[in-house]
């Protein structure tokens, strides 16, 4: 396995490194620049670049993009979830372009213009009703 140099503090996001998806992005927390939560990198959108080579062009998030990376019942149960709550096409998996991701380290930061957009209904539901309340999510009372 190739060793990767460690990230230069404060510049996580190096033009041209190599990130690994599974190490680097995937189910990584994505917060914005002043530490909000807003999801979790459930998926990414791969995208050719001018030599053929894939490049991530997308995070993508929520339960419709998380449930085809998992297996057996759960997996099933999430989707037919996801779908039955979804109000659009329900192919469609919110994303957060590449280009609004501004830092890659023990959390995904992005834009505060990428935040007011992106976010999926569903995802908005399962945080304010679920997780928030939660003790230890740092929002539970008591």
């Amino acid at each position: 396995m190739p060793q990767h140099p460690p990230p230069r503090p404060g510049d996580e996001r190096t033009p041209g490194r190599a990130y690994s998806a599974r190490f680097h992005l995937l189910d990584r927390q994505i917060i914005t620049e002043d530490g909000t939560p807003l999801a979790k990198a459930d998926d990414l959108e791969l995208t050719p670049d001018s030599d053929g080579s894939l490049v991530v062009s997308a995070v993508l998030i929520g339960p419709t993009a998380l449930a085809p990376r998992l297996r057996g019942r759960a997996a099933r149960l999430l989707d037919a979830l996801a779908r039955r709550l979804t109000t659009g096409p329900t192919d469609h998996h919110a994303r957060i372009a590449m280009d609004h991701i501004i830092r890659i380290g023990a959390a995904l930061t992005a834009t505060t213009t990428a935040a007011d957009d992106t976010l999926h209904p569903l995802e908005d539901w399962i945080r304010d009703n679920v997780i928030t309340p939660l003790p230890g999510s740092g929002h539970a009372p008591g």
